[in-house]
């Protein structure tokens, strides 16, 4: 109970959150919200070594210990998080698993985040319920449609072999629905799971103790990098800020300068995110959730701790092209994104609305603030272009032969200047939210990407294609 215990001391004016929090320059909830991600870490130790054998205990466990977290971090306005986790509940005595209670868990959940942003959304980026709210939103949507999907399949019905692996022929157990929800290595953060995964965890499905050296060299591992990534983005927001971006000496200087400083911005903003990832993913793996089966090396059989996995680091930092961003970072909202949102929008019969209809639920996901819009709007745009430029030079025989000599250097320079650069123009909106700011930097950057990514189906399109014809022929390949 060591966040009740420090939310006795803040109460009597003794915690050294705020003296701490001080000294390194961040906000106090910030520093509490690091302190409570990375108790998930010893409270895995502690369930593997005490909790894990006495079964009757573990959804008590982590009911209690993601309580202990969520009172810490936002007080009374816990109980927010607990009332979707009954709806759902009741609505699937009430109703069954099926397509009513599915649609009846989406628009509940979706309407109460969104009543609790207009209550508590600020222009700063905001600690509150919402915080965790979020990531509960998704999980309980999931969990809504992985029952229907079970009904499904109890029925004969096909399904996917990604729904199979998910879906759930019995509902929730009223503790182990409140376990799941709470469950406290990523309860504040993410990332995401299935239900499905809890319920084999839980069932000693995962070799815990078969494979306790590699769990606990996994994790470490991941600490280690959660850390090392924590540091890099204090170090980054130290030379990068958002407030010279918005203020009057940001404009003195050159349009590359200003281009290449919101890029590299941007980059260590990031870090911010996957920092937390990786230290929730350690936690994860630390209490043995992550586990995900086997595969074969040159070594034998090893075991593999990434299920709980939510960045790539290698094609993250490696990026030329944006769906690298999209393939590696946020991996289980973005699966999340592609398996509840954009499959199930099959029934329009065009994948650009699909897509456009998936970033749009993200968007209002993430609040209502206009410039979490302009970023997947961005987003679109952007992955767009990339897919129909990509398609048109990939098929002529220049382009291979570039990629097929010492050149390829060069371009991978150029893309990954690219990608860093435009990174910085689409996460701007996001960071700052609200209008005025976010129009303020894209001024300032004479709105290049809008001027860059727009008219692409228009001008550049055709004037690509009339390009490749003239110096090209088509690649013996294609």
């Amino acid at each position: 109970m060591i966040g009740l215990f420090l939310s006795l001391l803040s109460w009597i004016g003794l915690s050294p959150v705020p003296l701490a929090a001080y000294l390194i320059g961040t906000t106090e909830p910030a520093l509490k919200l690091l302190i409570s991600i990375l108790l998930g870490y010893p409270l895995g130790i502690i369930y593997n070594k005490y909790v894990r054998e006495y079964k009757e205990y573990r959804n008590i466990y982590f009911i209690v210990t993601g309580l202990d977290i969520a009172l810490y971090n936002f007080g009374l306005s816990f109980y927010h998080n607990v009332i979707p986790a009954v709806v759902i509940y009741l609505s699937t005595k009430l109703l069954g698993p099926g397509k009513h209670n599915a649609i009846i868990t989406f628009i509940f959940n979706m309407t109460y985040l969104l009543v609790g942003y207009v209550l508590t959304e600020s222009e700063d980026y905001d600690i509150t319920w919402t915080m965790p709210h979020c990531v509960l939103t998704l999980k309980l949507i999931a969990l809504s449609f992985d029952l229907w999907d079970g009904k499904k399949m109890l029925k004969g019905e096909k399904l996917s072999e990604t729904n199979k692996k998910t879906a759930l022929e019995s509902t929730p157990q009223f503790l182990e629905l409140i376990g799941f929800l709470y469950f406290p290595a990523c309860f504040l953060v993410g990332p995401i799971f299935s239900f499905r995964r809890y319920l084999d965890f839980i069932s000693d499905k995962f070799p815990i103790e078969k494979e306790a050296h590699s769990l606990e060299e996994q994790a470490m591992k991941r600490l280690v990098q959660g850390l090392s990534y924590l540091v890099a983005f204090q170090v980054g927001i130290s030379v990068f800020s958002m407030k010279y971006m918005l203020s009057d000496e940001f404009w003195e200087t050159s349009i590359i300068y200003r281009h290449f400083y919101s890029g590299l911005w941007a980059h260590f903003a990031l870090y911010k995110y996957i920092a937390c990832w990786l230290l929730t993913e350690a936690s994860c793996i630390r209490f043995g959730l992550s586990y995900n089966g086997k595969k074969k090396t040159e070594m034998g059989e090893v075991s593999q701790w990434d299920g709980c996995n939510n960045i790539k680091l290698m094609r993250f930092e490696g990026a030329t092209k944006f769906q690298h961003y999209i393939d590696s970072f946020n991996c289980n909202t973005n699966h999340f994104a592609a398996e509840y949102i954009y499959k199930r929008l099959k029934f329009l019969g065009n994948r650009n609305l699909s897509q456009f209809f998936t970033l749009f639920f993200l968007a209002v996901w993430h609040g209502t603030r206009s410039g979490y819009y302009v970023t997947f709007f961005n987003e679109f745009i952007i992955i767009y272009m990339e897919k129909e430029l990509e398609s048109i030079i990939t098929k002529t025989e220049i382009y291979n032969k570039l990629w097929a000599s010492n050149a390829k250097y060069l371009l991978y320079g150029l893309l990954k200047t690219y990608t860093i650069v435009f990174m910085g123009w689409s996460l701007i909106p996001f960071d700052v939210k609200v209008f005025s700011k976010w129009w303020r930097v894209y001024a300032s950057l004479y709105f290049s990407g809008f001027m860059l990514f727009l008219p692409w189906a228009l001008i550049y399109k055709p004037a690509v294609i009339k390009i490749v014809k003239m110096i090209s022929p088509p690649s013996k390949e294609n």
